[in-house]
């Protein structure tokens, strides 16, 4: 299963919630962040692509060349994590539940809004090597609850996250051209949790996975 979203929308508190159910009644459970391969080429990429947005304070919105580096080295990592990913234990309906925290879909979208025309992830590309999941799900929430959200939490991981909570117009509008990307796509899901509890986030989209995977379930 893989759950996209921007910041604040609940996608590690679901990816969380969701093994831990999956746990509980018995299946082998991993669950990933960014990338599906830990490999010294995927982690090294996420460590460089975290420090490469330096002090963003005062820059407009949306800044390509305070993204453009970042965009580049997440690129680079999701080609080589999703080609590594073709032959992995997640592969088969007999292996382990992958409950994968963001991968490819909110970096394509990245690219587009920030950094159009560079190319890093192609349509071609997001087509035809993208990793499909069993479930996609992409989480989102309002500009208010978002703000609520972010109110609640102290910190940056790093200066992406930084520059987006300085920007909460901006991140809205990221956040409307991710969800235009699928609108039409059957197989998306996108799911609003204003208004969800995070055991309620967590139990619907478990009710899609057993619908989509009856044999994890049974």
């Amino acid at each position: 299963m893989l759950l996209e979203g921007l910041n604040f929308a609940g996608k590690s508190t679901t990816a969380s919630r969701l093994t831990a159910l999956l746990r509980a009644r018995g299946s082998e459970v991993h669950s990933r962040h960014c990338y599906v391969c830990d490999s010294d080429a995927t982690q090294a990429l996420q460590l460089r692509a975290k420090r490469a947005v330096g002090a963003s304070g005062g820059r407009p919105f949306p800044d390509p060349d305070l993204l453009r580096p970042f965009n580049a080295l997440k690129s680079a990592q999701m080609l080589i994590d999703s080609e590594l990913a073709t032959d992995c234990a997640y592969t088969g309906r007999q292996g382990p539940v992958l409950i994968q925290d963001r991968h490819w879909f909110t970096q394509y979208c990245n690219n587009a809004f920030f950094t159009p025309g560079e190319g890093y992830l192609s349509d071609t590309w997001a087509r035809t090597c993208a990793p499909r999941f069993t479930v996609q799900v992409y989480l989102t929430c309002s500009p208010a609850e978002r703000e609520r959200r972010a109110g609640r939490r102290n910190g940056d991981a790093h200066g992406l996250n930084a520059y987006l909570r300085a920007h909460p117009h901006g991140i809205a509008a990221l956040d409307t051209f991710c969800i235009e990307q699928i609108a039409d796509d059957p197989a998306w899901t996108v799911l609003a949790t204003d208004g969800l509890s995070q055991d309620d986030t967590a139990a619907r989209l478990l009710d899609l996975f057993d619908a989509r995977h009856p044999a994890v379930s049974a």
